[in-house]
């Protein structure tokens, strides 16, 4: 197959650059029109003087240009709390996070976690409640000691929304959902569930469940869920001597009445967490 061969741009086209650009077209496009490097028109831009488009200025002309097609991903109508939606907002309050940028357009709900089942539990349940297929991705990191990742997206500003109308999600400064408080048991299982399998860990040597985070008010939270169904905990504050780090609160699970009642309500998702579980509790599992 005969290679196509890039030509460089006349004087006259050069001359023509400004104005192309300035009507609205790419300088991808403007490569493509002349058949050229791309990276040729770049230098040719900066040579003429031409100010580039930042990225939201570009995205914009790109979709006036019909470049750029924004499929709109709309969610069912009348959605009701379930569990899933509870999973979901209890991984929100940790490990979860959620982009809403109208200057980028950029609106998603994801995950990044080494453990696979967590994520794709995320993503079950992501699909589960907004009908909208999340990404599926794997990320190997360049640095040799740190695990891969695994990484779940659902982009759709509708559904950025509706988790904004339920409540306060920031690792600072969130909190139980009203909706979650007011919910019968097995939606607050999965809350918790989702929570504990973000921040959860799990000390087999002496056989007690934590969870730890930065806000001291939403770990509270979590323990008046945890008294309402029988669960014992206490609270304390965790020591970190690193430079600019923040003061963080760990909340313990270690009596055996109330450790068997985690196992058997809630769990773990985690299966390195729940094998431990398996191990302390053999014959009670949820």
């Amino acid at each position: 197959m005969k290679k196509m061969v890039k030509r460089k741009v006349s004087d006259k086209d050069i001359l023509s650059l400004p104005k192309l650009y300035s009507g609205g077209l790419s300088s991808w496009a403007i490569a493509k029109k002349f058949n050229t490097d791309h990276k040729n028109i770049l230098y040719h831009l900066k040579e003429l003087s031409v100010k580039r488009r930042d990225k939201s200025s570009a995205a914009k002309e790109g979709v006036k240009a019909g470049r750029i097609i924004i499929r709109k991903n709309s969610i069912p109508k009348n959605l009701q709390l379930n569990s899933d939606l509870a999973y979901i907002l209890g991984v929100l309050v940790g490990d979860g996070y959620m982009d809403y940028s109208t200057k980028f357009r950029t609106y998603y709900i994801g995950l990044s976690a080494v453990d696979k089942e967590f994520v794709k539990q995320f993503q079950k349940s992501l699909y589960n409640f907004f009908r909208i297929k999340p990404t599926d991705e794997f990320r190997k990191s360049r640095k040799e000691k740190w695990n891969p990742q695994y990484i779940t997206r659902l982009c759709s500003k509708e559904a950025c929304d509706f988790i904004n109308s339920i409540g306060q999600f920031k690792k600072e400064n969130w909190a139980v959902p009203q909706i979650i408080k007011n919910s019968d048991n097995g939606i607050k299982y999965a809350f918790i569930r989702g929570f504990f399998d973000s921040e959860g860990e799990i000390d087999r040597r002496i056989g007690r469940v934590g969870a730890s985070s930065v806000n001291l008010v939403g770990l509270n939270e979590i323990g008046n869920l945890l008294s309402g169904l029988g669960i014992r905990y206490t609270i304390i504050k965790k020591r970190d001597n690193r430079p600019n780090s923040h003061q963080k609160y760990v909340l313990r699970i270690h009596d055996k009445n109330s450790l068997e009642l985690f196992n058997r309500l809630i769990g773990f998702t985690i299966q390195r967490k729940q094998k431990i579980l398996k191990v302390l509790f053999p014959s009670r599992q949820r």
